[in-house]
């Protein structure tokens, strides 16, 4: 029987933008965004998950799923304001001021992420495909002594991609079959898994 462990932290959030997926093509940028993000908290969810179930013979013969979007909603005690630009589709001027276009289209990216787990060892994910969407801004004043933390959440939607209709990869470090080169290599770009025949 496998011995199994909580996860206990999360941190090193990286994007990776994407820059073609098509049915013969898949590429990301040559690097990550560079901002460090201190993440508080991610929240992972699969959207569309409602069956169809077919009946017939007056009972239950079969259930279908449609193909499900992942949500995603991070956390952070800030996000730099350059990396929301990037994420977002907006602009940064020669003086380093964030302006927001309207009609902006935010690139496709992907996330990844380490969450450590009680026995030391990480859970390593990459998110492979997704879009941010436009942020909530929460600002409210100082209470004399009293400290409201006003962090950044921002969302996001995670569709499979097109070239090979993958959402997600991850692993645990102690699983038996993963190399200690696999674990090294996981976030040194968007990792490429072998589909098993």
């Amino acid at each position: 029987m496998a011995v199994t462990y909580s996860r206990v932290g999360l941190r090193d959030v990286i994007f990776w933008e994407q820059t073609a997926d098509t049915a013969s093509t898949l590429t990301y940028a040559a690097a990550a965004e560079t901002e460090t993000i201190d993440a508080i908290d991610l929240q992972v969810k699969h959207d569309n998950t409602d069956p169809d179930v077919l009946y017939g013979n007056d009972d239950e013969v079969d259930v279908l799923f449609t193909d499900s979007e992942l949500t995603g909603s991070l956390e952070a005690r800030e996000l730099p304001l350059t990396l929301q630009a990037k994420l977002l589709g907006n602009l940064v001027d020669d003086n380093g001021v964030v302006i927001e276009v309207a009609g902006a289209t935010p690139p496709y990216f992907a996330m990844g992420f380490k969450s450590a787990k009680r026995n030391g060892k990480d859970r390593y994910v990459w998110l492979l495909k997704g879009r941010a969407k436009p942020m909530s801004e929460e600002y409210g004043t100082k209470e004399g002594p009293k400290i409201n933390r006003q962090n950044d959440k921002i969302e996001f939607k995670f569709i499979k991609r097109t070239k090979d209709n993958l959402y997600k990869y991850e692993m645990n470090e102690e699983d038996a079959g993963v190399g200690v080169d696999i674990a090294t290599k996981f976030f040194a770009e968007v990792y490429d898994g072998v589909l098993p025949v």
